[in-house]
């Protein structure tokens, strides 16, 4: 695997040279074709001031950093020098990549994207991704709380275990999944910005999930010195520190560093389990012109531990049990077996280089290692035993069974861009062609045993034995992809063309160990050309109404029950919108209506088809067919604007209509056609606020807060009315203050209380079916001690 993708990478490089050459040669020739033709004027509004290109090639040196005003300073209608990746003062963003793979305003562009600011994580005391996540429109991030993966459902499209959508990007690369348990995780102490892209994005990024993409944005090298060294404790003995250097290396500024790290130690609120990480993470820039950018990045990061929560049995969690709840705290594994260790180490670079104010190339790149070991003891429903006690009571005693997975993963995605702007006549262009590709592969060793069950209020969870690693299981994938986009604006119109055409492999094979002998085999090849179109009006006012359509594809391995692999998933969808950036204060608004159909889903045919294939009866199990159709409708709001110096607010709302159009699936005699997927909630809203005093003897002193709401949704794929997971509603608080207001010598030094579920309320997040519910994180409380320079 790895010689075929160093080959590839090598054609990659090449190409990418050549085109460098060709361009170079080009460019000459369209500037002077252009020049010698009298176009009209071109009025660009809302877009980006692009500074003026110098002759000399040296880099001027890093200017001393300003020192920092305490109070916030007064908001802006814009963000002059704000950049698609860098950092963003405040909550509100202007420009994405995510959206365009170009430094774009979200304004312009006909498709919802939310930004999560580095500023928002930090005021937040965000802990993981997931948590970044819960004041976006349309995403629900926490239906099973933990720091061990970052799982997400978008404008209703998700799921648990083998269907669970984890994150997707990091840094427009995707970040590929092992088989089972050797999933990637992203400290956001990494982290510049968070996006969420709603809809399909095939297109640029190729087999995505339908109901949108997270791309996770790293920090980068600054060109002006600064460091900060923070501590953050809190309740279950938590305690962790990091760091954050970054500066020139060089007076001409042509090498630029930074240099993260993080430590963090801490149990949770389940007992025996704890939550463990230690990163390390140096990246460098180089700047030999300022035409020319190269930044090299490397990850290490060990988990000792980390934790998610015990699946557990809807009696006792989300129904009541006649012998008591199963309390949030219960332990359901064993104290000497469970356990889940990750190394995960990766490195990139991203290149890019402007021959003039027409042509530029881009190349990103990275490739990651992960190694797991997970040991759980799992709920699989009630039982009974002598470690249950003698005489135990029915639906008392828990029965469990014992797993043991050994996995790697290495992964690697390489991105090639061409971007031109020009014009033609009246029109303006930005047009981008690109080709990437990316590989993976992963290995499970693993296997299942029995264990002894235990009485949830009384737990003697009695001897372990640890099964046998009886099977194992390889999945390669690869996708090579070739994309072509058109950004183009005629005076206050935005137009945006893209069109994709992806080729993607996929092997897994699974077999027993002691035989040898294949249990499953599955080599599914797909090709699928997807596209996009949508157009934005952007009034004088800040105004800008917008309509798109997109379709999508993703893979799905398998086969049928003629032995055929599964076609790819496809999707399109039609979105209208308007979005608001205020020309009087720092804000941005989005109100999008959206229409998006799943084709191709997988579907058991209940009547096994007994008469036309025989080997569905054989083998006992139902017939899986791609006739199942999902449908998601809805609305959705955001809001984030800064209306008063040191003033932030957040506001969300979405209404999701998702439902099961078509499928020949029947369970307990009730067809599941016409009903909710499970784990989609139909709203969601939340409001965070957060007021910083800019005069007199507190200024500088902050406090906020925020709530959160999350409608209810069904545990089980027939919407049974014992299966719904109620809503609930959540309360966090915050208090920060800049210390320099008291004193110029305490200049740097802040602290900060977050507090998460003020009022510890005990509640079911999801249930994935009658024996997998999950409660949600109960009340948490952090502090933190930063000092800045």
């Amino acid at each position: 695997m790895m010689r075929t993708f160093r080959a590839k990478w090598f054609l990659h490089v090449s190409v990418l040279v050549t085109t460098g050459q060709l361009i170079e040669a080009v460019s000459v020739a369209s500037a002077q074709a252009i020049s010698s033709t009298s176009l009209p004027p071109v009025v660009v509004e809302h877009s980006k001031p692009r500074p003026a290109r110098r002759t000399s090639h040296a880099i001027p040196p890093a200017a001393p950093r300003a020192a920092t005003a305490q109070p916030k300073p007064a908001p802006e209608s814009g963000a002059a020098n704000e950049t698609a990746r860098g950092p963003v003062r405040g909550v509100v963003a202007h420009r994405s990549a995510t959206v365009s793979k170009t430094d774009a305003s979200i304004l312009e562009v006909p498709q919802s994207i939310t930004v999560v600011t580095r500023e928002q994580m930090a005021t937040q005391g965000v802990r993981t991704v997931a948590e970044a996540l819960r004041y976006e429109p349309g995403v629900v991030s926490e239906t099973r709380v933990g720091d061990r993966f970052d799982g997400v459902f978008i404008r209703g499209f998700g799921g648990f275990s083998a269907n669970a959508n984890f994150l997707h990007f990091w840094d427009g690369l995707r970040l590929a999944r092992g088989v089972s348990y050797a999933m990637p995780s992203i400290d956001p102490y990494l982290l510049e910005r968070v996006e969420v892209l709603r809809g399909p994005a095939s297109v640029l990024y190729g087999q995505n999930n339908l109901g949108g993409m997270v791309n996770l944005i790293s920090k980068s090298p600054t060109s002006v010195p600064q460091g900060e060294v923070v501590t953050r404790f809190g309740d279950h003995n938590r305690i962790e520190g990091g760091f954050d250097v970054g500066g020139p290396l060089t007076k001409d500024g042509q090498l630029l560093y930074r240099l993260i790290g993080l430590a963090r130690k801490a149990d949770t609120e389940v007992n025996y389990t704890t939550t463990e990480r230690e990163l390390i993470a140096p990246m460098v820039t180089w700047r030999p012109t300022l035409d020319t950018t190269f930044t090299l990045r490397a990850v290490h990061d060990r988990d000792p531990s980390s934790y998610q929560p015990n699946t557990l049995p809807a009696l006792g969690t989300l129904q009541a049990n006649p012998n008591g709840q199963i309390p949030r705290s219960f332990f359901a594994g064993h104290p000497n077996y469970n356990t889940y260790d990750r190394t995960q180490d990766s490195i990139a670079y991203e290149l890019e280089h402007r021959f003039d104010d027409t042509w530029a190339v881009r190349q990103n790149f990275r490739y990651m290692n992960i190694s797991s070991d997970f040991k759980a003891l799992s709920v699989t429903g009630f039982g009974a035993g002598s470690t249950c006690g003698a005489g135990t009571t029915a639906n008392l005693c828990l029965a469990r069974t014992t797993t043991h997975y050994l996995e790697t993963l290495q992964a690697a995605a390489i991105d090639n861009q061409v971007e031109a702007r020009f014009a033609t006549g009246w029109l303006q262009h930005t047009v981008l062609m690109g080709a990437d590709y990316q590989t993976s592969s992963a290995d499970a060793t693993f296997g299942n045993g029995t264990s002894t069950n235990v009485n949830y209020l009384n737990p003697n969870y009695g001897t372990i034995v640890a099964p046998n690693l009886t099977t194992k299981t390889v999945q390669n994938r690869e996708q090579t992809g070739v994309y072509l986009q058109d950004q183009m604006r005629l005076g206050k119109l935005a137009l945006v063309l893209g069109v994709r055409n992806d080729w993607a492999n996929a092997f897994s094979d699974t077999r027993t160990i002691a035989t040898g002998a294949y249990t499953n085999r599955s080599h599914p090849s797909d090709s699928a050309t997807t596209w996009r179109t949508g157009a934005t009006y952007l009034f004088d006012n800040g105004l800008a109404p917008y309509a798109s359509y997109s379709t999508s594809f993703e893979p799905t391995i398998g086969t049928d029950y003629t032995g055929a692999a599964f076609a790819p998933t496809t999707g399109e969808q039609y979105e209208i919108g308007v979005k608001y950036q205020p020309t009087g204060f720092n804000g941005m608004f989005m109100l999008s209506l959206y229409d998006i159909t799943q084709n191709n889903v997988l579907t058991m045919d209940s009547t096994h088809l007994y008469s036309k294939y025989p080997a569905c009866t054989q083998s006992g199990l139902y017939c899986q067919i791609q006739q199942g159709q999902v449908r998601s409708k809805g609305i959705e709001l955001s809001a984030k604007v800064s209306p008063l110096p040191g003033l932030d607010l957040i506001a969300a709302f979405s209404h999701n209509d998702i439902e099961i159009t078509r499928s020949t699936q029947v369970v307990s005699g009730i067809a599941i056609q016409g009903k909710v997927p499970v784990g989609a909630p139909a709203n969601t809203a939340s409001l965070w606020a957060d007021y910083t005093l800019q005069s007199g003897q507190l200024a500088g002193f902050g406090f906020g807060g925020g709530i959160r709401y999350v409608g209810e949704s069904y545990g089980d794929n027939i919407n049974s009315m014992a299966m719904i997971v109620p809503a609930y509603t959540l309360a966090d608080l915050m208090l920060h203050y800049d210390l320099h207001g008291l004193s110029p010598q305490l200049k740097g030094w802040k602290l900060a209380f977050n507090m998460t579920n003020v009022f510890d309320k005990t509640y079911v997040s999801a249930c994935a079916s009658s024996t997998q519910c999950f409660y949600g994180s109960g009340r948490a409380t952090m502090g933190t001690i930063k000092y800045q320079w």
